[in-house]
């Protein structure tokens, strides 16, 4: 994946974490930039990690008007935790994605709340707020794997088919 296509990815993401809660409220809980710092730094090296997640948390700042860093700081941790852990572990699938995503979500919450506390602001985001945040990243992040693992199978198949030809000899598309 090229950083161009990256760059865009996120810039898409956070116009989808602004506009679509206008369609439905539910749905601005769901922190699709995270969910996609969380999913790449699963699989990809350090440096790119800390990378996606400081250009995840710029994009989240510039389009909320906030203050610029902000999201920055907490996304490029919780991308530096992943990135450090993920290593050591090899976790797999839609509901060890889901899980880390919720965990990702809460760290990411717990940063900006002492962030916050810190400056002698009131916590814009409550514990309930963001428990919510998290289960909702988390089961979309399980659709989203989900998703993804049955459009990579039926990529796979379509490759994969084999044709017999007119003589009775079987060839193989993928060759």
């Amino acid at each position: 994946m090229t950083a161009l296509f990256s760059v865009l990815l996120l810039f898409g993401l956070g116009l989808l974490q602004i506009f679509l809660p206008q369609v439905w409220s539910e749905l601005g809980r769901i922190d699709w930039l995270l969910m996609y710092v969380v999913l790449q730094s699963l699989r990809s090296s350090f440096r790119r990690s800390i990378l996606l997640g400081a250009g995840a948390g710029l994009i989240q700042d510039s389009l909320a008007g906030g203050i610029i860093g902000f999201h920055a700081f907490a996304k490029t941790t919780v991308a530096a935790i992943i990135a450090m852990f993920s290593s050591l572990f090899v976790l797999r699938g839609p509901l060890s994605g889901a899980m880390i995503t919720g965990l990702a979500v809460i760290i990411e919450g717990l940063i900006l709340m002492a962030w916050q506390l810190s400056l002698g602001r009131p916590a814009s985001l409550r514990l309930g707020d963001v428990s919510l945040g998290a289960a909702a990243t988390s089961a979309a992040t399980m659709l989203v794997i989900y998703a993804g693992r049955k459009w990579q199978q039926r990529e796979l198949i379509k490759h994969r088919r084999v044709r017999v030809d007119v003589g009775g000899t079987v060839t193989d598309d993928g060759e």
